[in-house]
């Protein structure tokens, strides 16, 4: 307790790059669990590894000013480490996105009590899937890992290093969209063919109402092929997920120093 009390300022920057980083990350960030609980989990874990990484050389200093400066430093590195795990998510809404508006479910958005936006239905049950995967694989323990690797890797925050951040977050956005891309491909081809088929249909019978048949066959389709390849899509999440957990690690470890 007196080494605690004694390196309480270095405690305190634990913390707050842990917190910063539930801010944002999966699961940590949901309005679904009270701030009280992600604070107080922030709290104990920072507690469990203060100990491990308060070796570190992290500058404490008693001018305010300047203590201020690691402060917002910390909040930098635990926000950017949570927004790179959290943009594959982005990627399991956005392929939801791609069909919704094929088969008639545009309007049918519903709040996502993760991002707290409006999303369509089927967004948002790839996104809980995207969560369900995310939680058997242990990507919270590894959220908590990578913070911990950071305090090795990224003990500060280099200003001067907007190439290296700028590079990582291209890659980062282009790969949600393939990753999206290859989740909503089959549904999104199915539907179009349908859509061809359709044209054609009413060009061969006009008395025939194409547009009031067309919608309910879409959608009967499209809810088939997507029980169908329920296992291919969580594959592709489970993949895309580790993959992620890799890149954010291969950031951490390859930071300018």
């Amino acid at each position: 307790m007196e080494y605690f009390v004694n390196n309480f300022q270095t405690f305190l920057l634990v913390m707050i790059r842990m917190t910063s980083m539930f801010l944002i990350a999966p699961f940590f960030s949901s309005d679904l669990i009270p701030f009280r609980t992600r604070a107080l989990l922030g709290f104990l874990v920072s507690m469990i590894i203060f100990p491990m990484v308060a070796k570190g050389s992290f500058g404490i200093t008693s001018n305010m000013g300047l203590y201020s400066v690691f402060v917002l430093r910390e909040i930098a590195i635990g926000l950017f480490i949570g927004f790179l795990a959290s943009i594959i998510f982005s990627a399991f809404q956005l392929s939801g996105q791609y069909f919704a508006v094929q088969i008639g479910f545009g309007m049918s958005e519903v709040m996502d009590p993760l991002a707290q936006v409006s999303i369509p239905i089927i967004g948002q049950i790839k996104n809980m899937i995207g969560l369900l995967v995310f939680l058997y694989i242990n990507g919270h323990h590894f959220m908590i890992k990578a913070i911990y690797r950071s305090f090795e890797y990224a003990p500060v925050f280099p200003l001067g290093e907007g190439e290296f951040f700028t590079k990582h977050l291209i890659y980062s956005f282009s790969g949600m969209f393939v990753v999206a891309f290859k989740i909503a491909l089959p549904v999104v081809a199915t539907v179009f063919l349908i859509s061809i088929a359709m044209g054609v249909l009413s060009k061969a019978a006009p008395q025939m109402n194409v547009m009031m048949l067309g919608f309910p066959v879409k959608i009967m389709v499209a809810f088939a092929m997507l029980a169908l390849l329920s296992p291919m899509i969580i594959r592709i999440m489970k993949v895309s997920l580790e993959r992620t957990f890799t890149f954010v690690m291969g950031v951490i470890q390859a930071w300018p120093k």
